[in-house]
């Protein structure tokens, strides 16, 4: 199983011990496969164009997910039990305004708005993904999960194919025949 993604002992890999990791890694078509899964250079891309792992493009996709995460963990801080902070309307306001889709990007431009206020609440956001990332998040449950969803919705995907195949080939043979003529079936 490729693990690319997990941190190891409660810290997260630098940067280039994942690039390293990820070079050496290639998944297996199956258990019994010794020939790894050959994933083309450039089948995915990072936001620059340059190419990425399938991991990689992953643990981006994780990250936003962090960064989305703390923000709402900090909003719902700021709303306290006997009243709402004022920094709650600015950030939803700063939300409205600014879409996140890119977390680093989105984080970089909230601590370079010129409101102290959402400046610091940038650098809780920044700590709080930190930590939702190093101990919060469940990484097993995550791989579980995609495995899972992965299998069921093929299962699903096949079963509607033959289905329809299936469905579909004696009804036009049935047709065929009733009109004297022969079906392109392979059946």
């Amino acid at each position: 199983a490729v693990r690319a993604c997990v941190p190891v002992a409660g810290r997260a890999p630098s940067r280039l011990s994942r690039s390293r990791r990820a070079a050496r890694v290639a998944p297996r078509a199956s258990h019994d496969d010794e020939a790894p899964m050959d994933v083309p250079e450039d089948a995915f891309r990072d936001a620059q164009g340059h190419p990425v792992t399938p991991e990689r493009k992953a643990a981006l996709a994780l990250g936003n997910l962090f960064t989305m995460a703390a923000t709402r963990v900090i909003l719902d801080q700021f709303t306290g039990t006997r009243h709402r902070s004022p920094v709650y309307n600015k950030m939803v306001d700063f939300l409205a305004a600014n879409p996140l889709r890119d977390g680093n990007e989105w984080l970089a431009k909230l601590m370079r708005d010129p409101d102290n206020d959402l400046r610091v609440t940038a650098l809780r956001i920044i700590e709080t993904r930190r930590v939702f990332a190093e101990t919060e998040f469940n990484w097993e449950i995550c791989q579980r999960v995609a495995t899972e969803e992965t299998e069921e919705d093929t299962l699903e995907i096949t079963k509607a194919f033959l289905t329809s195949t299936l469905s579909a080939g004696p009804a036009e043979e049935v047709r065929a025949n009733a009109q004297g003529g022969s079906s392109s079936s392979s059946w």
